[in-house]
C-alpha cells in the first residue's frame, strides 16, 4: 500500500506529536482542578488539554535523558500512563475497525456467543492498538528533545464544544514547522479526548482504517487473524497488504 508506505515516516513523527499534545491534555486539566476551589473551576478548553499534555510530555522527555538507557521501562510506563489519560482509544480503535465494529453488523448477529465473541474482538483491537502506539512510537518521543512546539490560539468563531480541532506546529530541523491538527471531543464525564489526529493533511485514522481493512481482505475476513498480526507500524507487511 503506496500511500501508507509514502506516509511512515510522517506518521510516526505524528504519532509523536500526537502522544506529546495528547497527553499533555489530562495532566493539565488534573492540576487544574486540584488547585483551584470547585467554584472558581473553569473548565479547560480542547487547546488548554494539548498545550498541557505537551508540557507534559516534553518533561518526560527531557527527564528521560538521565535514565532511559539503564532503566527504558520506565520511560515506557510514563508515557503510557499518559496516553491512557487522555487518548480514547475505544472510540479511536472502533473507528479505525470501521464496518467491522459497526453497531449495524453487532445487531445481525443472532446468538449470544456471536455478540459476545463481537465485544470481544472489539475490545481485544482496542488494547492490541494501545499497546502497539505506545511500544512503537514512546522511544521515538526522545528525538524530540529540544524542539521547539507551539499550540495555536483556537481561531475566531472555531468550534469550542462538540468535536473541536486543535491545531499545533512541531519545528524540526527545516524552517517550516509540521502541521498536527488534533481531533478532541468530551467523553461523558466532560472530559476532552483525542479522537483523531491529522499530520501534514496525513488522517492517520483513516490510513489506520485502510490498513485494518487490507487486512481483513487479507485473511479473507477472519478479524480474529487482523489482530494477531496488527502492528501500527505503517511499513508492516499487513500495511502492504
Amino acid at each position: 500500500m503506496k500511500v501508507l508506505q509514502t506516509v511512515a515516516s510522517i506518521a510516526a513523527y505524528s504519532t509523536r506529536v500526537l502522544l506529546l499534545s495528547l497527553m499533555v491534555s489530562l495532566s493539565a486539566a488534573t492540576a487544574m482542578a486540584q488547585s483551584v476551589p470547585a467554584a472558581a473551576q473553569q473548565a479547560p478548553s480542547a487547546n488548554d488539554v494539548v498545550q498541557a499534555t505537551t508540557d507534559r510530555v516534553m518533561k518526560i522527555i527531557t527527564d528521560a535523558q538521565v535514565y532511559y538507557e539503564t532503566d527504558p521501562n520506565r520511560f515506557y510506563l510514563e508515557i503510557e500512563a499518559v496516553l491512557a489519560d487522555v487518548v480514547d482509544f475505544n472510540s479511536f480503535a472502533r473507528g479505525v475497525m470501521g464496518p467491522y465494529a459497526s453497531k449495524k453488523q453487532y445487531m445481525a448477529l443472532k446468538t449470544p456467543e456471536e455478540k459476545n465473541a463481537f465485544k470481544g474482538r472489539m475490545k481485544r483491537f482496542a488494547d492490541t492498538f494501545k499497546d502497539g502506539l505506545v511500544q512503537t512510537y514512546a522511544k521515538g518521543l526522545l528525538a524530540f528533545n529540544g524542539n521547539r512546539i507551539e499550540v495555536l490560539p483556537p481561531a475566531e468563531g472555531a468550534a469550542t464544544e462538540g468535536s473541536v480541532t486543535v491545531i499545533q506546529h512541531i519545528y524540526g530541523e527545516s524552517e517550516k514547522p509540521y502541521v498536527v491538527q488534533y481531533k478532541m471531543r468530551k467523553n461523558r464525564s466532560g472530559e476532552w479526548k483525542l479522537r483523531n489526529v491529522t499530520i501534514e493533511a496525513i488522517n492517520l485514522g483513516k490510513v489506520y482504517q485502510s490498513q485494518f481493512s487490507s487486512a481483513a481482505k487479507q485473511y479473507n475476513g477472519d478479524i480474529d487473524a487482523v489482530i494477531d498480526n496488527w502492528s501500527v507500524d505503517p511499513t508492516s507487511k499487513d500495511a502492504d497488504a
